[in-house]
């Protein structure tokens, strides 16, 4: 059985998309940021605190720009970003997945997660990267 064609954004939408992409990227950023230690350990990852606070300042970095460009003149460039810095993270997360991990089932959730919002940043950079 054939998959289904994902449907791919006009440039329009994929602007309004990119808002709640932003909005994401805050909350993640939060998270990171406040929370490094309690993050790693809810998916058994051992984790350096300063590399997960790193990744949620590049959250914070993408999420603001997300936000903060004017309607009509988005950059697809902090689209990008944000897929570049998906890929980051599921780098970060692979450790986890371990069979000796007790905390796969949660790490393997997390990395779907983060695969689906994958998805969704490419299919809006390359709407925004038309013109």
């Amino acid at each position: 059985m054939p998959l289904p064609a994902i449907p791919v954004p006009t440039e329009h939408e994929a602007e309004r998309i990119t808002v709640g992409l932003g909005l994401l990227s805050l909350a993640i950023a939060a998270l990171e940021l406040a929370k490094p230690g309690a993050l790693a350990r809810s998916i058994g990852l051992r984790q350096d605190h300063a590399f997960l606070k790193g990744l949620g300042m590049r959250e914070m970095a993408t999420g603001t720009g997300l936000l903060n460009w004017k309607r009509g003149r988005a950059r697809p460039f902090l689209v990008w970003a944000r897929v570049a810095g998906d890929a980051m993270d599921l780098a970060a997360l692979a450790p986890a997945l371990s069979r000796r991990n007790p905390r796969r089932r949660a790490a393997a959730a997390a990395v779907a997660v983060v695969a689906a919002v994958t998805v969704i940043d490419i299919l809006c950079a390359r709407a925004l990267s038309k013109r």
